[in-house]
């Protein structure tokens, strides 16, 4: 390896990826921009990657490093240590970069300000075929609310600015660039490139098939930066749970039960668990929900209330109960937020809910809504017959295009804000993510049938 420092250091951690190690690895040494260092640490592989990586010992712009297992993130740390480039960039060994990554991503850096560079990716299966590419927005023209990170690797940095927020944190092992991008858009500008500058590999293996695994760990992340950067006076929030009984309305169904649970209970519970809450109100016209509530919870945390039939009926704005409901307990003075929810969701989490009161505080938003992306194609009848609304290919996957389905019933809202607009949904509007699961809404009893499977 050469004495002069490159501009570049490409780092790479490997563990068990001996299927796709050398597709990956001839993928930096193939770089269109050769001013490079490639740092390879085996963390504790049980495969042949060991051997495979074992070949490339003798090349003059690669340092290998075997160790035993650590995990991703102290790997990373360790190959930071290491690097002697001016900017840093990160490849896992199950993808690989285009020809043009790391001159692309490179030149972009002419800006003193500019701390990290993204690029957008293709999408492959386990044999390499290209299934799709993702174009993120262009962050330097569109984009405003930070909420939507750039990828954990493949993503280049300037390393004395990845240095001065710590590296990366070790107590996580997954989800990585979230955690990162977090700590790093608060001290660095990021710059982005509507170019793929990688493939990304989508197989058994990869942590994005395991969703809720996925989003639990986004709330852990969430959970630790926002208590980091927690003002002095933690927000307040106050529950609501409308519930309009049987009697007024027959899809309302508080006492079916899904798993042996009440559907009543199943939110209760999960708002409970939640510690964020700092109140539920239960508000229903159904006397028989109210004093089950009082029977069942009987703690000033939950409180039920008596409402109108007028004020329940169908074709009443669910404002109205909101406004009732706030009123009830002088929440204008006592509460920052509202979180409204629905029975009818009953495979809602409290890691769900805790991201998006950490959201709320992180984003500075004044509202936080349940999503999730929605594939299908939608059309719309303009008079003279159906016309997509929709991308018209599967294949070129647009973040500015992309739709997303809002769950029913999770809904958290600044006070202030409602009051000054009137408005359920506010002017900045972040989301959470949901799981195919927890988006599970209730409608009839075919609906309760398959949430008891």
């Amino acid at each position: 390896m050469s004495d002069k420092n490159p501009k570049v250091s490409v780092i790479m951690p490997v563990y068990n990826q001996e299927k796709f190690l050398k597709q990956s690895i001839d993928s930096i040494l193939n770089q269109t921009f050769k001013d490079f260092e490639l740092i390879i640490i085996n963390d504790g592989s049980t495969d042949s990657s060991r051997e495979k990586i074992s070949l490339y010992a003798d090349h003059p712009k690669i340092k290998i490093i075997d160790q035993g297992n650590r995990g991703l993130t102290v790997t990373n740390n360790i190959a930071l240590k290491l690097a002697r480039g001016e900017f840093i960039a990160r490849l896992d060994a199950d993808d690989y970069f285009t020809k043009d990554a790391l001159k692309l991503l490179y030149r972009e850096f002419e800006d003193e300000k500019i701390g990290m560079v993204f690029g957008d990716w293709y999408l492959v299966d386990e044999a390499g075929n290209v299934t799709g590419v993702e174009q993120r927005h262009d962050f330097q023209q569109d984009v405003t609310l930070h909420d939507q990170p750039a990828h954990g690797a493949c993503t280049m940095f300037r390393t004395r600015c990845l240095k001065e927020i710590g590296g990366y944190d070790e107590s996580i092992s997954k989800q990585d660039g979230y955690e990162l991008w977090l700590r790093f858009i608060e001290q660095f500008d990021v710059q982005n490139i509507n170019v793929p500058v990688f493939y990304y590999r989508q197989h058994s293996k990869s942590l994005t098939r395991n969703e809720v695994r996925l989003l639990d760990t986004r709330s852990e992340i969430l959970s630790k930066h926002a208590n980091k950067k927690m003002e002095s006076r933690q927000n307040r929030i106050v529950a609501i749970v409308p519930v309009r009984g049987e009697k007024l309305d027959h899809r309302s169904r508080p006492f079916a039960k899904v798993r042996g649970e009440y559907l009543i209970d199943r939110t209760i519970s999960t708002v409970l668990e939640a510690t964020e809450i700092s109140q539920i109100i239960v508000t229903s016209p159904d006397k028989n929900v109210l004093d089950y509530v009082v029977k069942k919870y009987p703690t000033e945390q939950v409180i039920a209330l008596q409402r109108t039939v007028d004020l329940a009926r169908i074709n009443v704005h669910s404002k109205d109960t909101i406004d009732h409901a706030l009123l009830s307990v002088n929440a204008n003075e006592r509460f920052d937020y509202f979180f409204g929810f629905s029975i009818e969701t009953p495979f809602k989490r409290k890691e769900l809910i805790r991201s998006a009161v950490n959201i709320a505080s992180i984003f500075n938003v004044d509202t936080v809504i349940g999503v999730r992306q929605n594939n299908k194609k939608h059309f719309k009848h303009n008079g003279g017959g159906l016309q997509p609304i929709n991308r018209d290919t599967e294949f070129l996957k647009l973040e500015n295009q992309q739709l997303y389905t809002m769950a029913s019933g999770f809904l958290l809202r600044n006070i202030a804000s409602y009051n000054e607009t009137g408005r359920m949904l506010g002017d900045n509007i972040g989301h959470v993510i949901f799981d195919r699961k927890a988006m599970f809404d209730i409608e009839d009893e075919i609906d309760i049938a398959i949430a008891n499977v």
